[in-house]
């Protein structure tokens, strides 16, 4: 039967930083499993293939499910750390005004060959097209039983990741292999994915991208974020739409009460600035409605917000009435859609929700459950913001369980 010191099970962001790690310190007696016939699928997607690989200002307020898990593990692996070890396998970093990190040749692919050298360099074994079906407690160490034979490992760290993009290789199968070992799992929903909406309005902006403020609303929640607004033919996309999308992806889940995305449309602005602004638009009063907004917003959608308002596209702007106004401005200010749904786990780019953490050591992700056995990344019920928060986590719980198991290892305790 084949021994290793460590058997790492699953090639993701976190398997192969916890390669690496663990590689340096125990030169050849390290195994990584990749049930895909690659490494790092979802790594190459990560910024639209740009790789935002950490954000300097990652804390606990940027995290969801555990979040004090999750700031207790950055405690230990910071974002100026994650940016020393991604330099010291090659990987030359850049950090943009609003904190997200990313590599100098804005390339996932180039992180993704110098994490794979680097676990090579340090005699680290990537082996792909091996699905590990269990775990099991041996002695002397731990079963991993896979569909090509059997391994007997000191340790072993799970980090298969989560039920996000199946495209990119997403599965709840890791989830089953600590779960079988009596670990609990948290319900599983998107976050970061695209919003479905009542699409009577928005399919007449398909494609169309306007700066604005979104609020996504239910009856226990509220959260607002400003950026670039995409419509589509099923809803609303762009970056503050995914931000906030975690919201109605637990509605979702849980139908209750309404769930709403309202639009600001002039953000920078207070509603009294907006009205002002717009009854402006009364000196020009034999234009008719339908250029109401043109010279303040993308034609169509100014058209649209005309109609969101119930008002001719034909009609002189002169004979428009105070209440017009009055809703004309209300319109500019919160456009409200209600929310239908996600575009699920295919649409979305991390999973919320995971196996819980209260049966983990905090600082060294053993579980409390099966000795020598230790979780990182995603597949944990925690989940970060849109903006290279999850990347920094999924580094983070590696480093964390990488010193767990060399810690373990070097007391002779296995």
């Amino acid at each position: 039967m084949e021994r290793k010191k460590t058997v790492i099970v699953g090639g993701g962001a976190a398997g192969l930083v916890a390669a690496v790690l663990l590689g340096r310190a125990l030169h050849g007696e390290v195994l990584l499993l990749e049930r895909l016939p690659r490494v790092g699928k979802k790594l190459l997607a990560t910024g639209n293939g740009t790789c935002n690989i950490t954000n300097i200002r990652a804390d606990e307020t940027r995290y969801h499910g555990d979040s004090a898990l999750a700031a207790a593990v950055i405690e230990g692996f910071s974002p100026a750390d994650a940016l020393r070890f991604y330099e010291s396998v090659g990987v030359v970093c850049e950090t943009r005004g609003d904190g997200k990190c990313y590599p100098r040749c804005e390339q996932a692919a180039a992180v993704l060959d110098c994490l794979r050298l680097a676990a090579a360099e340090c005699g680290a074994e990537l082996r792909c097209e091996q699905s590990v079906t269990a775990i099991a407690p041996q002695k002397g160490g731990l079963l991993v039983v896979t569909d090509k034979g059997d391994i007997l490992a000191d340790t072993v760290l799970v980090c298969t990741g989560g039920a996000a993009a199946p495209s990119l290789g997403g599965s709840t199968d890791g989830y089953a292999l600590l779960t079988a070992l009596g670990h609990r799992r948290t319900p599983l929903f998107p976050a970061i994915v695209q919003l479905r909406t009542d699409t009577a309005l928005v399919r007449a902006m398909k494609g169309v991208r306007v700066d604005a403020a979104v609020t996504v609303t239910t009856e226990k929640a509220r959260r607002r974020e400003v950026g670039e607004v995409l419509f589509t033919d099923y809803g609303l996309s762009g970056p503050p739409v995914l931000q906030v999308s975690r919201l109605a992806a637990d509605w979702e889940r849980q139908k209750r009460g309404g769930c709403t995305v309202s639009l600001d449309l002039f953000p920078t602005m207070t509603k009294e600035e907006t009205a002002a602004l717009l009854q402006g638009r009364r000196t020009f009063p034999t234009r008719k409605m339908e250029d109401f907004f043109t010279g303040l917003l993308q034609k169509r959608v100014g058209q649209t917000v005309v109609r969101a308002c119930g008002l001719p596209l034909t009609q002189p702007i002169g004979a428009l009435r105070e209440k017009d106004m009055a809703r004309l401005t209300d319109t500019a200010k919160s456009w409200e859609f209600a929310v239908l749904g996600t575009q699920g786990f295919g649409g979305a780019q991390v999973t919320a929700g995971g196996i819980d953490t209260a049966d983990f050591d905090r600082a060294t992700l053993q579980s409390k459950k099966m000795p020598r056995l230790f979780a990182a990344g995603e597949m944990l019920n925690v989940d970060g913001d849109c903006g290279g928060f999850n990347l920094q986590f999924a580094a983070a719980s590696a480093a964390a369980a990488a010193r767990g198991i060399l810690t373990l290892l070097k007391g002779g305790a296995v």
